[in-house]
């Protein structure tokens, strides 16, 4: 994590609602340790959107950007009471909410959205909205459930996939637990394959897919952990459904930091699997790291301060 990443604002979604309020209170909490503002963004629907529920009429759309422009006033004037100290932008968006998201969340450090609370077609509709912005977002991305609060665990988990893409997901954790004083816990996990099951081969797969899987991480681990030497880093290859295992493994910690893999050009962009599945039932924020297309080599540091000179 760059520092002109770090000083960039620390944008939310805001709708007035229960939903977004954990979201605003980590908001704040994030700009208050990257010493930066926050853009709040509330987003009017477009008049003729792809559902055909929202108002067409000329009148209702205006009803609608009058109604949006004072929630996000009235949430931009609630932080300020909070936090006096940061700058804090109110946004009123017209359009598309995935691409409305989107374009807001370019130009800063971090985009945080709410998690889904309501129940029925609206709460898919809304999934569905927080997985797509997660997928095209060129920031990073971090869903926080409702009730949110900062419990001062100083714990940030990352879950590690493959092990060829993991210095990019490394550095940027890394450096937010050095800016936290925080230890980081990197999980990976490994599933037992049906095939093998079937064949009565399951426990010498996993004993050998375990084994070799926590080479693996500690070698790519030690390498960007002596980046960062104030930072406390250990290491757990654990059995099980990944989205479970890192579920269970963030239960106590500030973030959970998953990557979102590039698919390479043309492709469509989207989640994978377990980053969805994570983002509909996992208490902790969880924060979806878009992967760039390029090999990331071991950051070279300035022994006297510690500044990160290349990657």
């Amino acid at each position: 994590m760059g520092a002109d990443q770090l000083r960039s604002p620390v944008v939310v979604a805001v709708d007035g609602s229960e939903r977004s309020a954990g979201a605003v209170r980590y908001a704040i909490n994030e700009a208050r340790l990257r010493r930066t503002g926050i853009r709040m963004v509330h987003v009017v629907p477009a008049p003729l959107p792809e559902s055909g529920l929202w108002p067409a009429e000329a009148g209702d759309v205006a009803y609608l950007e009058r109604s949006g422009r004072g929630t996000v006033t009235r949430v931009a004037a609630t932080a300020r009471a909070i936090a006096p100290e940061l700058q804090i932008e109110p946004v009123l968006a017209l359009g598309p909410r995935v691409a409305q998201l989107v374009e807001a969340a370019a130009s800063g450090g971090l985009l945080v959205l709410g998690r889904e609370t309501r129940h029925g077609a609206e709460r898919l509709v809304a999934r569905a909205t927080t997985a797509e912005v997660a997928a095209r977002a060129a920031v990073p991305v971090t869903v926080v459930p409702a009730r949110w609060r900062d419990e001062g665990n100083d714990r940030i988990v990352v879950g590690i996939k493959t092990f060829t893409s993991a210095g990019e997901l490394l550095t940027r954790a890394l450096s937010l637990a050095s800016c936290r004083h925080a230890a980081v816990r990197v999980v990976h996990a490994v599933e037992v394959p049906d095939m093998a099951a079937d064949l009565g081969l399951s426990d010498s797969y996993a004993g050998e897919s375990v084994a070799t899987a926590t080479r693996l991480l500690e070698t790519v681990v030690r390498d960007w952990a002596a980046v960062y030497p104030g930072v406390a880093v250990q290491t757990s290859v654990v059995l099980g459904s990944p989205d479970q295992v890192l579920i269970k493994a963030a239960a106590d910690a500030d973030v959970l930091m998953v990557a979102r893999h590039h698919r390479g050009p043309g492709h469509t962009a989207r989640l994978g699997r377990t980053p969805r599945a994570i983002l509909t039932a996992c208490d902790t924020p969880v924060e979806v790291v878009p992967l760039r297309w390029k090999t990331v080599g071991v950051p070279i540091v300035l022994e006297s301060d510690g500044e990160i000179l290349k990657s």
